[in-house]
């Protein structure tokens, strides 16, 4: 089946810093406030989502919950209404999604490795707006059952991943890293066990394993470093190190997310 992703969502404290971070610095353009706590980077829905969180807090017999939903990946699907079954015979948590969260129907529903992910009706093909969300990284402590969501419940394809010749420090075992297939040249979900000694092995000042991250698809790559770097950033340039014919670069936002941008050569 087709699938793409619908867009991420990062959680924020200052919006102004976030601004020119992903708008000026990455270049993802000039983003729109939908209220005073959310910012909107892509057309509709799409694209990326900042907000800052909520400080309520709300109890639920023993469990005490805070704001989580800022942080999430939103996936759209052909089939809707047969995933959504497919969570419910299973017994997994599902629960819709309001009408001002998305442009079409959507669920909500958490994969076994605890990510909020959001399941969309794919309706009109998406515009081009100049860059794109070439994958989203989710930490898995146990990749292979996160692998089973989304190929038996989500019913996605799993890939296999795609290195170049000189392959950086880090495994490609589907047990350690898996790739829920977008379309080939890794696109996608990655799914990944943290790897405490990644950043040291290939000498990066970032651990792109651990967290998990957005990797946003830009013409240039190079000139989103020099921005970066010019306002005192610190960015790992890994080169072609993981994916063939994509050159990555890593660095933390100004609310600590780590941000992967990357661009084909």
């Amino acid at each position: 089946m087709s699938w793409t992703i619908h867009r991420v969502g990062l959680v924020a404290q200052d919006l102004a810093a976030a601004t020119a971070f992903f708008g000026t610095q990455l270049g993802l353009g000039a983003p729109r406030a939908l209220d005073a706590d959310r910012l909107a980077f892509g057309p509709g829905s799409r694209g990326l989502r900042v907000t800052r969180p909520s400080p309520m807090l709300a109890r639920d017999g023993t469990t005490v919950l805070g704001a989580v939903a800022g942080r999430h990946v939103a996936i759209e699907v052909a089939d809707l209404a047969g995933l959504t079954g497919r969570l419910t015979r299973a017994s997994l948590p599902c629960l819709p999604a309001t009408a001002e969260e998305f442009e079409t129907a959507a669920v909500w529903t958490r994969d076994p490795a605890g990510n909020l992910v959001a399941f969309c009706q794919a309706g009109s093909p998406a515009p081009a707006w100049g860059w794109e969300i070439h994958h989203v990284n989710l930490q898995a402590g146990d990749v292979r059952a996160a692998v089973g969501f989304y190929t038996a419940i989500a019913g996605l394809p799993e890939g296999s991943w795609e290195a170049p010749a000189a392959r950086g420090s880090f495994s490609i075992d589907p047990a350690e890293l898996a790739v829920i297939d977008a379309g080939g040249a890794n696109r996608g979900l990655h799914l990944i066990r943290p790897d405490a000694g990644f950043a040291l092995r290939n000498g990066f000042a970032h651990n792109p394993s651990i967290g998990g991250h957005p990797a946003f698809c830009v013409p240039a790559v190079l000139a989103v470093k020099r921005r970066l770097e010019a306002a005192g950033v610190t960015v790992s340039d890994a080169g072609v190190y993981a994916m063939a014919g994509m050159h990555q670069i890593y660095v933390q936002d100004p609310a600590a997310n780590m941000i992967e941008v990357n661009q084909h050569v």
